[in-house]
């Protein structure tokens, strides 16, 4: 089954990962995420900087 994340938890989870000094899998890891979903958002969220939110909603 599929998780589904809301897009305040994503983007919470993209801002950490981008800020933090840690890997982006050891943020997903701490969050309770897979990280292959935590580098699928951050990699929504850098396709189109003036439509993040709605970019990473998406997922």
């Amino acid at each position: 089954m599929t998780q589904k994340y809301d897009k305040e938890f994503k983007l919470h989870a993209v801002e950490l990962a981008l800020e933090s000094d840690r890997p982006a899998s050891e943020v997903a890891r701490d969050l309770g995420i897979s990280p292959k979903s935590l580098y699928g958002w951050i990699a929504k969220y850098r396709e189109d900087p003036d439509h993040r939110e709605r970019q990473i909603v998406r997922t």
